[in-house]
């Protein structure tokens, strides 16, 4: 089953408040894991985890909040 993943403008905003090199860890792994299905492929500083594992949960309640309402 197709679902849809969502990225709200609160994560967008968060990851272009971040310097640089972060961004692109944490959107990389955001991106292997929500559109390839890859687990956590790429190992990812404390704080980066920590940024990436919120902003998951915030990708994931707003794509089945969206899914839900279709």
């Amino acid at each position: 089953m197709n679902h849809s993943i969502v990225f709200t403008p609160n994560v967008l905003n968060t990851l272009r408040a971040l310097p640089v090199e972060e961004r692109l860890n944490i959107a990389s792994a955001l991106a292997g894991e929500m559109l390839l299905g890859a687990g956590e492929s790429i190992e990812l500083a404390p704080t980066e985890n920590l940024i990436y594992q919120i902003l998951r949960g915030y990708v994931q309640r707003a794509s089945k909040s969206y899914d839900e309402g279709r």
